[in-house]
């Protein structure tokens, strides 16, 4: 049980439902309470990583200089002679007098500690012969947390613990960067108001406050225990707790007085938009990021590594060594620069950057992922401090620091090229990345001067294609008899990699209450109980042969204020169906967790419960209530109630992520030879993503959701989920359908759910289909011959847009554009200047003539910006999470949860275990950061827009994927049109044609070129033979 739960209220709880079936119960000494609490202490907020030297600054630190077998004794006498006033405090403390010495070890006699290094063993015995004292230690190696506390006594002495050396704490304070701290429960704290130790009066927050007369007062509208209760909270020397509490008159919260103007009763404070709305019926927008002003401390920093030791022949060798970084170069986004070398360099650049002043910061490396941040969690992890990460696999994408707001990202995550491709991609003519001789970077050459090392330093065998280039370079230093300096090449180089990073920017094109916040549990989350309720009462009246009213069958029946689940006349009996989740199962969930919908604790929602039930009991019904986990057990044990509730007609509330499928690829046909009059062609549409995104309508805002009264299919606009009956006999289906982990495109669901390969011969209530689609997709397959069975549910969005994307789209698209260059056939300036027309003509788009040129870099960094745009919005909103934890309570707290789910556990060193977890379904926070409805209608578009080409060559297409087609192209025959712009299909073979196709599948094809080339593709791989 985590400690916050670990209340009066919660072991009598337990002792209820423990004796439920006994109601005499004695509480005796024959009855046992066993309490098993572990060790551990409390973490720190500080404003900076390195505690000794913040100690040091703060004055809250005694230094014991010794560095012998006295260590810890020396400490315990200096602590005890400041604690004392002892008068000859002064000889004690100073290390260079006798006096010191003589204690300590008078201290190890008669503690019968012998003399060697102390551990947690050795302190408990000191603390045995101190009785007087309690005994304190913080640990660096913990995450500076308390890792032993003695015996509570007015005396304390706190130690610090760090290298196997102790020093002595004066103020605890000063340690967690906070004014007070509280010696009962060792918690720091800055206001009394913002604290309430457990051993304190929760109304006067002093301790031995017991009740004796209820004293009501008029200012904070707050009661108290006792007259003396009463005078305490009226008491202090800065603010009184009269003074900074009160207690809301309509909600009866206390709240903070300064708080006071912007509470608001029953509301909550959005995390994403921070407007205060009523639990359970809020709707958010994605909201743009505000712009950062001129002093921004962004950092970009780059660190060259020494790699693998080369013999003096030039054979690389692999030595077990431990990469270390000597060079470490960071400047800001002004061009501010500092530089840190030596041995110590990566523990001197952390501690620089780890600093109050440079909180709110974003660090920025190329290839992150690879070096640096290696170096940076081990320093984080040898420091004790918390970080977040995303991983993938061993590669740490990103990394934060939550107690300085610093971030650390991979340039090389958004631009997937080589740093030494930056200048030309992005036209930074005076830069250049150069070349070092990584190879040679060892500490015995630190101070080399003499001629340009070898080339196998360098490592040319890795610089495909770019060897030459660099041969020819080394060469001709070589022949001058070029002066390689060590100190001044590597700082050159690395200065370049920063320079040449800093110079990127990015701009947000969102609008405001735009794009909305698909809530993570739906608009209507309480429906999926209703069904499930719906379910059991079904099954309850046909086993007991009765009619049960319920929402299906003639409407829920009122009683005073409630709505009864299920309703029997001739017996007066009310069915209650409890959702654990809605009404608080005290089996399910801890009294404390916080119902994130509801906004109330489960306590509360569980007493709601409670007073229905004893309501409708006091109106003279029978009442049968079954709570929701009991039902579950019964299906896991009872085959015919399963099979009922599997049967039963009735569905799940809509879904939005069951509308995101994809894009579609097949085959068509597995093996094909042209004849005489046939071409196989290969056509791909020109940035069909990017066109989905600009030139098509899309939702803004949030939906209003329909489930009954429905209309017909064109007149929503939105996600529709219903039953249909697909038509028998068409060649390319339109409607994915989603069955045994694969993506169909199917005419029957029995053959689709049983991958039958033989002729469907199934009814129509066997083929039926059921699912969630974008009303686009839907308005295609009425047009080829689909049937609307039934309708379940319409997400209807009232608020459409058509350029919602387009600023973005043209931005990159107009990028892209230019660094493709000009068409082959555009060779003298009339043809030039045509193209630049035609392209504004059809692309709505004016390309610059200056800087029409082509760029390899930049164009795969404009496409990949146009491509991958729309992925955001699909993303799952529970993503898995990591967590650092140094103390086995909250390594318990994390286990014993209502509201996460840990998936794997790893021990990153001997007092720091990882930890993967994932919210549970219930408690998924809201992503303010995607909109699967969004990604729903560019995917149903891409596959539509495929479907037009499919649609017209019919049984000729042999292969599709996405947004390309493999068809036979026979004379006299209707043939695609092409072109070069958006949307259109250009010829992936450049005039060429195929011969011989054949496919074993999605994704594997091989082709014979008509100049007898033969390529075959195996995803991820492709081989080409002349």
């Amino acid at each position: 049980m985590p400690r916050e739960r670990l209340t009066t209220e919660h072991v009598l709880a337990e002792f209820e439902r423990v004796i439920q079936s006994n109601r005499h119960f004695h509480l005796n000494d024959s009855v046992d309470v066993h309490v098993e609490m572990p060790h551990g202490g409390t973490g720190m907020k500080r404003a900076e990583i390195n505690l000794e030297n913040h100690l040091m600054k703060k004055c809250s630190i005694i230094r014991i200089w010794n560095n012998d077998q006295l260590r810890l004794a020396r400490a315990l006498v200096v602590a005890k002679a400041k604690i004392d006033n002892d008068p000859q405090y002064t000889s004690i403390v100073d290390h260079r007098r006798a006096m010191q010495t003589r204690l300590a070890r008078e201290l190890h006699k008669k503690a019968a500690v012998s003399l060697g290094p102390c551990g947690l063993d050795e302190v408990k015995r000191f603390q045995t012969y101190l009785s007087d004292y309690q005994i304190n230690i913080v640990s660096k190696d913990h995450q500076n947390a308390l890792i032993y506390i003695g015996p509570d006594q007015e005396k304390r002495i706190y130690l610090f613990l760090y290298d196997n050396h102790y020093d002595v704490i004066t103020k605890m304070p000063g340690v967690f960067a906070r004014k007070k701290y509280c010696h009962t429960c060792k918690k720091a704290y800055d206001h009394r108001e913002d604290y309430l130790c457990p051993n304190a009066c929760p109304c006067c927050r002093f301790p031995d406050c017991p009740v004796e007369s209820w004293v009501r007062c008029n200012d904070c509208n707050r009661m108290f225990k006792s007259q003396a209760c009463f005078d305490r909270h009226k008491q202090s020397s800065n603010k009184s707790i009269c003074a900074t509490m009160v207690k809301c008159s309509e909600c009866h919260r206390i709240i903070k007085r300064y708080k006071r103007d912007s509470h608001h009763c029953g509301m909550t404070k959005c995390p994403i938009c921070n407007e205060y709305t009523r639990p359970g019926n809020h709707q958010c927008y994605m909201q743009p990021v505000e712009k950062r002003n001129e002093s921004l401390s962004d950092s970009d920093d780059s660190s060259e590594h020494p790699e693998d030791d080369v013999t003096e022949g030039g054979v690389v060798r692999k030595m077990e060594i431990m990469n270390e970084p000597n060079l470490c170069v960071i400047q800001n986004e002004a061009g501010d620069e500092w530089v840190f070398e030596g041995d110590n360099t990566w523990n001197e650049f952390c501690e620089w950057l780890f600093q109050k002043e440079r909180s709110n910061s974003v660090v920025m490396a190329h290839n992150f992922q690879g070096y640096d941040s290696y170096f940076i969690l081990q320093y984080l992890r040898e420091n004790g401090v918390k970080y977040d990460v995303i991983v993938r696999g061993a590669k740490v994408l990103s990394l934060s620091v939550g107690m300085f707001k610093i971030k650390f990202i991979d340039s090389l995550n958004f631009i997937p090229m080589r740093l030494a491709d930056f200048p030309k991609t992005f036209g930074i003519d005076e830069l250049a990345k150069g070349y070092f001789p990584h190879l040679f970077n060892k500490k015995e050459n630190e101070n080399y001067v003499g001629p340009i090392p070898p080339t196998p330093y360098y490592n040319p065998n890795g610089m495909s294609p770019a060897a030459e280039t660099f041969l020819r370079w080394h060469k001709n230093l070589k022949d001058n008899d070029y002066v390689f300096n060590f100190q001044e090449e590597i700082l050159a180089y690395c200065r370049s990699d920063v320079d040449i990073l800093r110079r990127l920017y990015r701009t947000n094109y969102l609008e405001e209450n735009t794009i909305a916040i698909i809530p993570p549990r739906g608009y209507c989350p309480e429906n999926k109980r209703s069904l499930l309720a719906q379910k059991w009462l079904s099954y309850t009246a046909e086993q007991n042969k009765i009619y049960i009213q319920h929402a299906r069958k003639c409407g829920e029946k009122r009683v005073g204020p409630y709505l009864l689940d299920g309703y029997h006349e001739e017996t007066r009996t009310a069915y209650e169906v409890h959702g654990c989740f809605w009404h608080g199962c005290i089996n399910c969930y801890a009294r404390d967790t916080m119902n994130p919908v509801k906004g109330k604790t489960m306590h509360d929602l569980h007493q709601k419960t409670v007073e229905k039930i004893q309501y409708l009991k006091n109106q003279g019904y029978n009442v049968v209530e079954v709570w929701e986990c009991r039902i579950n057990r019964e299906l896991a044990d009872n085959e015919d109630m399963k099979y009922y509730f599997d049967q039963y007609d009735g569905v799940d509330p809509l879904e939005p992520r069951d509308a995101l499928y994809g894009g579609r690829t097949n085959t068509s046909r597995l093996y094909h030879e042209c004849n005489d009059d046939e071409k196989i062609r290969y056509v791909d549409f020109t940035s069909l993503y990017p066109w989905c995104n600009k030139m098509t309508r899309t939702v803004v805002g949030h939906p209003r959701i329909i489930t009954d009264n429905f209309d017909g299919i064109s007149t929503y606009f939105g996600l529709v989920k219903c039953t249909v009956l697909p038509p028998r006999g068409l060649f390319h289906p339109v409607l994915p359908y989603r069955t045994q982990g694969k993506l169909m495109f199917a005419l029957c669901m029995t053959c689709a759910d049983a991958c039958s390969q033989t002729t469907c011969s199934h009814a129509n209530r066997e083929r039926a289909i059921q699912g969630t689609w974008c009303s686009v997709e839907l308005e295609k397959a009425l047009e080829k011959g689909y049937q609307i069975v039934q309708i379940h549910e319409v997400w209807h969005f009232p608020e459409t847009s058509d350029d919602l994307f387009k600023d973005y789209i043209d931005t990159f698209l107009k990028i892209k554009q230019e660094a493709s260059g000009y068409l082959k056939d555009s060779v003298t300036e009339e043809q030039r200047q045509h193209y630049v027309d035609e392209y504004l003509e059809k692309s709505g788009i004016h390309l610059d003539p200056h800087k029409i040129e082509y760029n390899p870099g930049l164009r795969a960094l404009a496409k990949l910006m146009l491509n991958s745009f729309w992925g955001k919005f699909a993303q799952r909103p529970n993503m898995v999470k990591t967590d650092q934890i140094k103390d086995p309570q909250v390594f318990f707290d994390y286990l014993t949860s209502d509201e996460i789910n840990v998936l794997d556990a790893n021990l990153v060193s001997d007092d720091i275990i990882e930890i993967r977890y994932e919210y549970t379904d219930n408690f998924i926070k809201p992503d303010a950061k995607t909109n699967v409805v969004i990604a729903a209608f560019i995917t149903a578009y891409d596959r539509l827009k495929l479907y037009g080409v499919l649609d017209m060559l019919q049984e000729r297409v042999m292969y599709y994927d996405t947004d390309s087609v493999i068809f036979v192209s026979k004379l006299n025959e209707r043939e695609t049109p092409w072109g070069n712009h958006l949307d259109e299909l250009t010829d992936e073979l450049g005039g060429e044609y195929i011969n011989v196709f054949a496919s074993g599948g999605p994704n594997i094809i091989a082709t014979v070129i008509a100049t007898v080339r033969i390529v075959v593709k195996l995803r991820p791989m492709c081989v080409e033979s002349l």
